[in-house]
């Protein structure tokens, strides 16, 4: 009886995995490092163009552009421009007069039913324990919402109005007012009725 002992040979040299890793390695740290100076060039532009506050919130009314529709704002020293989809709209920041947050509260009354409630009074206290244990009940619910208010004169130096809803990104909104207000440059507006 002959055994026969086959030598395993691979295709590939001993030195090929680790240099294709090493690559792959470098090649994740060029790319890596691509994208942060494209980050930091894009910063870089922002700084020179004198853009001071990017955000965007869902247009409510003023701009014509749907409503709830959402807008990026983009603050300058000089001007504010709004951008929704294809539509920009530039608005000088000395024809601004007021810039504001106003809070909406609703209050709503709901009749709510407790499926839980039924189902324990059915358990203890048979079908008249479950229809009164699964009875309507009045539930207040308060929904408040908040608005980024910016008053403006028009061409015919009548006072318009732009407002977004803020509610779920108050942050900007709040830095857009205290930026106005630190820019302000108008000295009041006077209306004759």
């Amino acid at each position: 009886m002959i055994i026969i002992a086959a030598q395993h040979t691979s295709d590939f040299p001993e030195w090929l995995p680790p240099t294709i890793l090493i690559s792959i390695f470098i090649l994740i740290i060029w790319r890596i490092r691509k994208s942060s100076l494209k980050k930091k060039q894009h910063k870089n532009e922002i700084q020179r163009s004198g853009l001071t506050i990017h955000t965007m919130f869902p247009h409510v009314n003023g701009l014509p552009i749907a409503e709830n529709l959402p807008c990026t704002i983009f603050s300058y020293p000089d001007r504010i421009e709004f951008k929704s989809g294809t539509t920009g709209i530039k608005l000088a920041r000395n024809k601004i007069t007021d810039m504001c947050i106003k809070t909406d509260t609703e209050i709503q009354n709901q009749a709510v039913s407790s499926v839980g409630g039924a189902i324990a009074g059915g358990v203890m206290f048979g079908p008249l324990g479950a229809v009164i244990g699964g009875r309507a009940k009045t539930k207040t619910v308060r929904t408040i919402t908040q608005y980024l208010i910016i008053t403006y004169t028009g061409s015919q130096e009548n006072l318009k109005y732009i407002g977004f809803d803020v509610t779920h990104n108050l942050g900007p909104a709040l830095k857009l007012v205290k930026e106005f207000k630190e820019l302000n440059t108008t000295s009041g507006i006077r209306i004759e009725l």
